[in-house]
């Protein structure tokens, strides 16, 4: 079992990719989803549906990491270098299911891509079945229906940017996973 992930989880998915294929997970136990989505739907400025860390100023992305920081919010992150996004992206989602299974999480929400929605469900249903996964719910969810997506927008995208953005973002990253083979 994975101590980092407590039991019964709600995990909260979004990917960022131009560099390396990143996929950032945060988790979240069962008993404080409504208060960690509550702290860091009140990080968004006025007027705004929804943060998206590569649409924001400096300052507002500062901002958010604290806030997120001060939630206590805790983010893994799935990394694959070198390879086809096509390539990425499984290893990334089998490397997170495996760890979500091996705590008992049960909840995995993915920042809805239209794009992606069927290939994940065949990946992610494909997984469940052959590891006894029946606990696992799944779902793919919009960024404005979802505050909890928006940290892991956050350290996906510092990641990829690099650089002093990383050493921000520090505190929100439970574990690096390295995806590649």
């Amino acid at each position: 079992m994975n101590s980092l992930i407590p039991s019964g989880a709600h995990v909260f998915v979004d990917e960022s990719k131009s560099k390396a294929y990143y996929v950032a997970a945060s988790v979240v136990a069962p008993g404080d989803v409504a208060s960690a989505r509550r702290a860091i739907a009140l990080l968004r400025r006025a007027g705004q549906r929804r943060v998206h860390f590569k649409s924001e100023s400096d300052s507002s992305r500062n901002a958010f990491l604290n806030g997120a920081i001060q939630s206590g919010l805790r983010t893994r992150l799935y990394v694959a270098r070198n390879l086809p996004d096509k390539v990425a992206r499984p290893l990334c989602l089998e490397g997170l299911l495996d760890d979500l299974l091996a705590a008992g999480a049960t909840k995995l929400v993915l920042e809805s891509d239209e794009s992606l929605e069927q290939a994940d469900r065949r990946i992610i249903a494909q997984h469940l079945k052959s590891h006894d996964g029946e606990g696992l719910q799944y779902m793919h969810c919009k960024p404005h229906e979802e505050p909890l997506l928006w940290v892991s927008n956050a350290v996906a995208w510092c990641h990829q940017k690099g650089g002093d953005w990383i050493r921000k973002a520090a505190p929100l990253v439970q574990e690096i996973v390295d995806c590649s083979r």
